[in-house]
């Protein structure tokens, strides 16, 4: 079972309906819509035998899903025009989408120890809209994990759809069919689970079945006592303004990335390093897309399946609004990076963009340290650099950073004095200042790097036109949600 039915109890906040990011387009794969199978996942590059296949990508998993819930499938113009058909915005998800057609069963340990473990339903992204094939291309056999389980079971060529074998995912119930048209030449003839297979077949394929089969099956036979299942209750943060929910990983379950999110001594939430890292170094990851619905209203961040520790519960909300913290990528359109926008301004901040190494069209992006970073510290970075007007704000008042070189404002680029604007332009990308100690020389060649691409179009414009950039780009959105940018260059033809 999911999380509990508590339509009918008046007693139980019910919150607003959510959306679920999920990238339709990525350098791994593209979505596809077809008449004979519905949505499916194309590679989008030669996959070898044992590579991880949605290495490029978000993968995350929830389990709080009540009606009118979807998935926002961000990118599907990129998407459509690849696979030459139409993908759609949005997807409903229901509550008989995660108990029956597309959610898995994921097993963890019995803390009790009485059972063979506790299975517990969830929706798997990007795996959840994987078809079935009784030949599969994909292996996927925990479903707990947060980042880096599905592998390639063979060599993938860019163009071939991808595909798990359900009957190794789910054991009596899930998206079964008296008759199974897959047209693999070892198809087993139908799609009805675990349970139905032949002796000879469960022999077969135990090894490669999921934990949660495995399990199932071991109990069938007496070897293990039967796994439970629970409810996932998630406690309901309601809110009541008609802002946009959208649900997203945190940094350890789609980055892996060694910090953490919790709230301050003013109950803000902040980043905060889980190790310790050296000037220089790459801190994180970050996936970063155009800003979702409108492209500059306000969101509620909902986080997904907590997965590991350091992770904030399934269901936490947090409001983000582009005025306050969202970078522009040139073009002059809000970027959305998730938790990244968590990162609080200081005029003398600990990490920094990397724009001389780093492709500002690429969906995944680093944070670099520009001083030694010890475990515990909150992470900063200097809005005066990275955002041009920030004076819509409602948090654009004084800064009161404490640090030495506190200008006296987090408003932007443009409003800070002649002189604090010279020192960043002369700045090479970690920060560094004239006379460049310890800079290598060809990072001297390029000044202005510790700005974004958009701060220094600004202040060109500004200094060479004697005006001020538009706020929104007239021209539309070149990323529309990827790296992968609209134009289908050569090399990524079929």
């Amino acid at each position: 079972m999911a999380s509990p039915d508590n339509s009918s109890d008046s007693t139980v906040p019910q919150r607003p309906s959510q959306a679920i990011y999920f990238p339709a387009f990525t350098w791994d794969y593209y979505l596809k819509n077809d008449e004979k199978w519905g949505i499916g996942i194309v590679a989008r590059r030669n996959i070898k035998k044992g590579e991880l296949v949605f290495s490029d990508s978000l993968e995350f998993m929830f389990s709080d899903v009540i009606e009118g819930d979807y998935l926002l499938l961000q990118g599907h113009q990129n998407a459509s025009k690849k696979s030459r058909t139409q993908v759609p915005s949005t997807l409903p998800v229901t509550r008989e989408m995660i108990l029956r057609t597309h959610g898995v069963p994921a097993l963890t340990a019995d803390p009790s120890g009485k059972t063979a473990g506790v299975i517990r339903w969830k929706l798997e992204l990007p795996g959840m809209l994987c078809n079935h094939a009784c030949d599969p291309n994909v292996t996927d056999e925990s479903h707990d994990e947060a980042k880096g389980e599905s592998y390639a079971a063979r060599d993938i060529k860019k163009g071939e759809e991808l595909t798990y074998n359900y009957l190794l995912q789910y054991y009596d119930r899930g998206p079964f069919f008296e008759t199974c048209l897959c047209g693999s030449p070892s198809c087993l003839g139908s799609m009805m689970g675990f349970k139905a297979l032949s002796h000879a077949n469960k022999a077969k394929y135990l090894s490669a079945a999921s934990g949660a089969v495995q399990a199932l099956h071991r109990a069938d036979i007496g070897e293990v006592l039967t796994p439970k299942e629970e409810e996932i209750v998630v406690p309901c943060q309601k809110t009541d303004d008609g802002v946009n929910r959208i649900v997203f990983p945190g940094p350890k379950n789609c980055a892996s990335a060694e910090v953490e999110i919790k709230q301050d001594d003013e109950g803000k939430y902040a980043i905060y390093a889980c190790k310790d890292f050296s000037f220089g170094e790459k801190v994180y990851d970050f996936w970063r897309q155009d800003w979702p619905f409108d492209g500059r209203e306000p969101i509620d961040m909902v986080s997904s399946t907590k997965l590991n520790e350091g992770e904030l519960p399934e269901g936490t909300v947090i409001r983000l609004d582009p005025l306050d913290c969202a970078v522009k990528d040139r073009s002059g359109h809000y970027q959305f990076s998730g938790w990244d926008l968590l990162t609080e301004h200081s005029c003398d901040p600990n990490l920094t963009y990397n724009d001389l190494n780093e492709d500002e069209e690429d969906d995944w992006q680093g944070t670099y340290a520009v001083k030694d970073i010890k475990t515990g510290d909150k992470l900063t970075i200097d809005f005066n650099s990275v955002l041009w007007d920030r004076s819509n704000s409602g948090n654009a008042s004084e800064c009161h950073c404490g640090t030495t070189t506190c200008v006296g404002t987090q408003a932007g680029f443009k409003f800070l004095p002649k002189e604090a604007q010279l020192e960043r332009k002369l700045m090479t990308w970690r920060r560094v200042g004239p006379p460049y100690a310890g800079e290598k020389e060809e990072d001297t060649k390029y000044l202005g790097m510790a700005l974004t691409p958009h701060v220094r179009k600004c202040w060109r414009a500004d200094e060479q036109l004697g005006e001020d950039c538009p706020d929104t780009a007239s021209d539309s959105s070149s990323s529309s949600g990827s790296s992968s940018s609209d134009d289908e260059s050569s090399s990524d033809e079929e």
